[in-house]
């Protein structure tokens, strides 16, 4: 009888319980996983500092050519990017802290984490 017993107990039905829950996905565009100065850089730059003429080709503000022919070689001569520390860099300070774009609406933060991203990435003129 003892034996009959474990195995009755031993048969019990399993119960698993399913718990359903609802959670609310909000959309965020995901960062490339090689940002592109060309193909992701340059387009913010052509849409909010150099299309305004602040950064463009004739006398650009703080000597900072923006435009996409120039503004590689101007970043670098200006040393506006550090990559040692990336969030030190001075482009990426200016975008974050409110002070550029002057007079325009502040770049949106997927910009500003593709820009911050590109400059830990090397800051490289790909």
């Amino acid at each position: 009888m003892g034996v009959v017993t474990v195995f009755l107990i031993s048969c019990k039905k399993k119960t698993t319980q399913t718990t359903t829950t609802t959670q609310t996905t909000t959309t965020t565009q995901q960062l490339p996983a090689t940002v592109s100065f060309s193909t992701n850089v340059v387009p913010i730059f052509n849409s909010s500092c150099n299309s305004s003429g602040c950064h463009a080709a004739t006398s650009p503000a703080a000597g900072l050519n923006l435009t996409p022919a120039s503004a590689y070689s101007s970043l670098m001569a200006k040393q506006e990017t550090y990559t040692v520390n990336p969030s030190g860099s001075h482009l990426y300070i200016v975008i974050t802290n409110g002070s550029m774009p002057k007079g325009a609406a502040s770049l949106s933060s997927y910009n500003q984490q593709l820009i911050l991203k590109w400059i830990q990435q090397g800051a490289l003129n790909n």
